[in-house]
């Protein structure tokens, strides 16, 4: 009995010791990680630009911010690596667009949509505004921009290969209230003017 008390006791004070040296391996040491935290801090540059439009005011419940992330200087070269974000805040939390991959159904984007919002022909050219600022083209793709309403749905036009269009799909009830959005990479035919 006694022999199994100690064993016990062994492999728990084992353990104990190896969680203990695991954890104190998996953390940096104080210079080092202010050292790293110097460079990051002497590379990189970031800004954050709330974008402040009415269209984005008109139908989204929370802000969106432009963010800049700038990183100079490295591995000796003279000019900048510059990225760029869109992102949302909802008061808890930030988060990017969804991304856009294919056939792609958007939930998140729509739960960010202001429940009183409704997609009319006179706020379509709002929607159209958010879509620019939300989820922007390229500067190198030609402007195929335009936008239209049938059976039941709006389409929003962002791009075009040859006779294939692709752009958002938005489908809403008798009153305008947006049900689901979804990006297409290919309209139907009868769907498009």
């Amino acid at each position: 009995m006694t022999q199994i008390h100690k064993s016990l006791a062994c492999k728990s004070l084992l353990g104990i010791l190896f969680l203990s040296s695991f954890v104190s391996l998996a953390q940096q040491d104080g210079p080092s990680t202010h050292r790293l935290d110097t460079f990051m801090n002497e590379s990189c540059e970031m800004t954050y630009r709330e974008i402040p439009a009415d269209s984005i005011a008109q139908i989204l419940k929370h802000k969106v911010y432009h963010i800049t992330q700038e990183v100079k200087n490295l591995y000796g070269k003279k000019d900048s690596d510059i990225h760029k974000f869109i992102v949302i805040d909802d008061g808890e939390k930030v988060s990017c667009f969804e991304r856009i991959q294919g056939d792609t159904d958007l939930p998140k984007f729509k739960s960010y949509i202001r429940e009183d919002f409704k997609l009319t022909d006179q706020t379509a050219p709002y929607f159209q505004g958010m879509l620019d600022l939300t989820y922007p083209l390229p500067s190198w793709k030609p402007d195929k921009r335009e936008f239209f309403f049938t059976n039941g749905k709006w389409y929003f036009l962002r791009d075009a290969y040859f006779r294939t269009k692709q752009g958002f799909e938005v489908t809403v009830d008798a009153d305008g209230k947006i049900l689901s959005i979804c990006y297409k990479m290919k309209w139907d035919e009868p769907e498009s003017r």
